[in-house]
């Protein structure tokens, strides 16, 4: 396994620790040092909190229809198509998508809003790197739930 897949479809609260640290420790030294600083206001507050508040409720969904959310790919037992799940392939990816992107406002600057988007691009690139998985481990089965269900994070969006 390539080094890149291999951290994309490490256990998820592993890579989870990894990349809220990293958020956190950029964004905090980005307000600490006043470096590219965002307009401060009550517009990017409110929206930041609403990204966050969404994302915990959309990650929250997605575990509680699908109890192995959290563990290695390799250890998923079984298609989870209820729920949220029935809408959209990657609820728990799009949650943490929110919520990076909330963070980084929260902290209002450039700096970790780049990170936030480059973590969110990750969490796109293991969401592909986990169906090329899904589809050798399940095969037709995972197929037909990608037919069925065909966007990944926002419903007739993507």
């Amino acid at each position: 396994m390539k080094p890149v897949n291999k951290y994309l479809l490490m256990k998820p609260s592993v890579r989870g620790i990894i990349e809220w640290f990293l958020l956190f420790f950029i964004g905090g030294c980005g307000y600490f040092f006043s470096a590219l600083i965002l307009p401060l206001n009550l517009y990017f507050l409110t929206l930041g909190i609403s990204l966050i508040i969404l994302g915990f409720i959309i990650h929250g969904l997605s575990h509680k229809e699908h109890k192995q959310a959290h563990s290695k790919v390799e250890d998923i037992e079984k298609i989870v198509t209820t729920g949220i799940y029935s809408k959209i392939r990657h609820p728990g990816y799009l949650g943490l998508i929110l919520m990076y992107l909330g963070v980084a406002l929260l902290f209002h600057n450039i700096i970790a809003t780049v990170a936030a988007v480059i973590l969110s691009f990750l969490q796109i690139l293991t969401a592909l790197a986990e169906e090329r998985f899904l589809i050798k481990k399940f095969g037709e089965e995972y197929e037909e739930y990608m037919r069925r269900v065909p966007w990944r994070f926002i419903p007739k969006v993507f």
